[in-house]
């Protein structure tokens, strides 16, 4: 799976929090909204439009507008995402990251 930034995942959320296509301004005002971002409407297009590239969501014009939709759930992404972070950081030990994560629980 291709990495996403920080940005291009915030935007991502917005998509999968959406069961119907979303156009750009539902996207903008969103992602501004629920993340508290003051991002102008060019910025989150590029986002977009990275995203497309790298085959995470879709867009279907339709009249005037662009309506995007994810290309992978949310679920396949925190499953990838988990695995990676297994693999780099605790040589693929679930049990050892799990053990870390507790005693990082019970120290705060």
């Amino acid at each position: 799976m291709k990495k996403v930034s920080d940005a291009e995942e915030i935007i991502m959320s917005v998509i999968w929090s959406n069961e119907e296509p979303m156009a750009l301004d539902e996207i903008h005002t969103k992602a501004n909204a629920t993340y508290e971002k003051d991002w102008k409407p060019q910025t989150v297009s590029t986002f977009l439009t990275r995203l497309c590239k790298k085959g995470f969501a879709s867009s279907v014009k339709k009249g005037r507008y662009h309506f995007y939709t994810p290309l992978i759930s949310r679920q396949e992404y925190v499953k990838a995402s988990y695995n990676l972070l297994i693999s780099r950081f605790y040589h693929g030990d679930e049990d050892e990251m799990i053990s870390e994560i507790k005693e990082a629980n019970k120290n705060n």
